[in-house]
């Protein structure tokens, strides 16, 4: 039987362990914070597979030919994507909860898969994480969840990596094959982070990622001469909320795509859509960055009953405002209400 160390305690980690679980092996996971679930627990729109069993459902035949993929890890996610998605969903049991939606960068068909009302990301990782709870408790020397536990190196005998060294309540060590699974690095803008050396340019931005998110697997990976590549592919989300009083506090709410893809339009500080909506991130990015601020996603009533559930937590978050008419939105932002398209 194997034994295997997951350091990571996100919706990647939490599924690995599923599949190794299934395969009869033992596992323990690592979690340097309080809780597990990680940036996936936040999701707010769903994930997106062409040829997914929801669209089939649907009646969608959907190949993905909309998708270019350069890269083969890329054209990977592509190709099988669909195949995890199902996996994921049978897994968490939670397929009447299911909906499809139309989002940014799938502006062809309805792909991402997402649920009706609630944050898709809670609902698929403590699906999955009650089960893993249920399962360590059940069987601790099958399953071991430990927080709080900070990776601080990998062990190795030879050229072989034989388990990892960490700290909670003091230096301990756990042996077995290891599986690094702790996200990316967007959340660490310090001077000798990974986004100052490969995405300088990107260090005055917000982020959407937490403090968590600090590219620990790549630090721990590096002087076992592991490759790393695509370093400064850094992708930028477009919309994120400004939450009054906190202008200037560098992690910021995502602003779902479900929003726009429920019908919500884009706008400059003139009232005037300037790009798709429904075009890529980067693109979304790009535009905004060549017109004028601040930007505005407005939505009607009517497309708004589409995703009550998510515009009543931006309410609630101060984050969104209800406007009787275009009139009363334009004297708010100070144009005329002719100018707004």
């Amino acid at each position: 039987m194997a034994k295997v160390v997951i350091v990571g305690g996100g919706l990647a980690g939490l599924s690995a362990a599923c599949e190794l679980l299934e395969r009869g092996c033992s596992v323990t996971i690592l979690e340097k914070s309080h809780n597990l679930g990680g940036n996936s627990s936040k999701a707010t729109t769903g994930i997106a597979a062409p040829g997914s069993e929801v669209q089939k459902a649907a009646g969608i035949i959907d190949k993905g030919e909309d998708l270019v993929a350069v890269e083969p890890m890329a054209k990977e996610m592509i190709e099988k994507g669909a195949q995890d998605v199902d996996w994921l969903l049978n897994l968490a049991g939670c397929k009447d909860e299911i909906t499809l939606r139309l989002t940014p960068g799938h502006k062809t068909v309805a792909r991402t898969v997402g649920t009706k009302d609630h944050f898709p990301g809670a609902v698929l990782t403590y699906a999955v994480l009650h089960q893993l709870d249920g399962i360590a408790k059940a069987k601790p020397n099958k399953l071991k969840l430990v927080t709080s536990a900070t990776v601080s190196k990998l062990l190795t005998e030879g050229s072989k990596v034989v388990g990892v060294e960490y700290q909670a309540g003091g230096t301990q060590k756990e042996m077995g094959i290891v599986i690094l699974a702790t996200g990316g690095f967007a959340g660490d803008t310090s001077p000798t982070s990974f986004l100052a050396q490969c995405a300088p340019q990107l260090l005055q931005l917000p982020t959407t990622s937490d403090e968590r998110t600090s590219g620990d697997g790549i630090t721990l990976a590096q002087p076992m001469k592991a490759a790393v590549k695509n370093m400064n592919m850094v992708s930028v989300y477009p919309t994120a909320a400004v939450i009054p009083g906190m202008e200037n506090d560098k992690f910021k709410i995502v602003l779902s795509d479900a929003i726009v893809g429920a019908g919500g339009k884009l706008i400059n500080a003139d009232g005037r859509q300037f790009v798709s909506e429904l075009e890529i991130a980067q693109k979304r990015a790009d535009a905004m960055g060549r017109s004028k601020p601040p930007f505005r996603i407005v939505i009607s009533e009517d497309e708004a009953q589409k995703v009550k559930w998510l515009c009543d937590f931006y309410v609630s978050r101060k984050v969104m405002k209800k406007y009787s008419n275009a009139t009363q939105l334009a004297g708010d932002m100070k144009i005329l209400s002719s100018t707004y398209v």
